[in-house]
């Protein structure tokens, strides 16, 4: 996509694509409701993947901020718990869509190709599964004005992250197991999910950003930067899904 719209000259206009794709839909984040078709086991499923997909994202900002050599005395135990996180995380994961428990909902007839419920499941978790293998295929960054790389790919990161968190906040006060508590959950759940995407269009449509892509670091010519945008696109796809995710019957 970046090759057909990328050229020096047109440089802004990604600006506006990605604060297009940021807000094309509507505004979904008020729209997960409790009248719209999840069973409670759903939503237990989604918030297990989220928090699996959290542990991976963790993991890896873990091993990012190792590898910027700031403090050599913890980095090793930093990219150390990383890889631990990123490990557990995929295990879980793993466990999550393809153990005994997803099997036997799937013998029991819950195929996402006749329940729509669990058709969502699949999407989620296969659009989270990309994010996931672009994360293990992160290049390398040097120091200097590489580094920037890294800080970019920590708060894209961060912003899934709590994105992850605020849809598992809402999902938890749509349960209706604490009268009150739940209320306070959901509106926390909603400003995360707001805050997040806020966040996202800052680090990928901001100034900064603007300014590498006019000085010449384009996903045409800079490997990292093209990386960053290939793991941005496949963020934004999590983003939505979670803000499109259905409510508990």
């Amino acid at each position: 996509m970046y090759q057909q719209i990328m050229s020096f000259g047109r440089m802004p206009l990604l600006g506006v694509v990605f604060v297009l794709l940021m807000f094309a839909a509507p505004n979904v984040i008020w729209a997960m409701d409790m009248e719209s078709g999840h069973d409670m086991a759903s939503h237990h499923q989604h918030m297990m993947l989220n928090h699996a997909l959290g542990m991976v994202l963790e993991g890896h900002n873990l091993a990012m901020m190792a590898n910027m050599g700031m403090a050599k005395d913890v980095d090793m135990m930093s990219v150390e718990h990383g890889n631990m996180m990123i490990k557990n995380g995929t295990e879980m994961f793993t466990e999550t869509m393809s153990g005994k428990t997803m099997t036997g909902m799937h013998h029991e007839g819950k195929d996402p190709m006749k329940d729509p419920a669990m058709a969502y499941t699949h999407k989620l978790a296969e659009k989270q599964l990309i994010v996931m293998d672009l994360l293990g295929k992160m290049p390398k960054v040097g120091s200097g004005s590489d580094m920037s790389g890294h800080h970019q790919h920590i708060m894209l990161n961060h912003a899934l992250m709590m994105a992850l968190e605020g849809a598992n906040s809402f999902m938890l006060g749509q349960m209706g197991m604490a009268k009150g508590i739940d209320e306070v959950s959901v509106e926390h759940g909603r400003m995360m999910l707001k805050n997040a995407r806020s966040l996202f269009n800052d680090i990928m449509s901001g100034g900064d950003m603007m300014k590498m892509h006019m000085d010449g670091i384009t996903p045409e010519n800079d490997t990292i930067m093209n990386y960053t945008h290939k793991l941005a696109e496949a963020q934004l796809q999590v983003l939505t899904l979670l803000d499109e995710m259905p409510g508990v019957k």
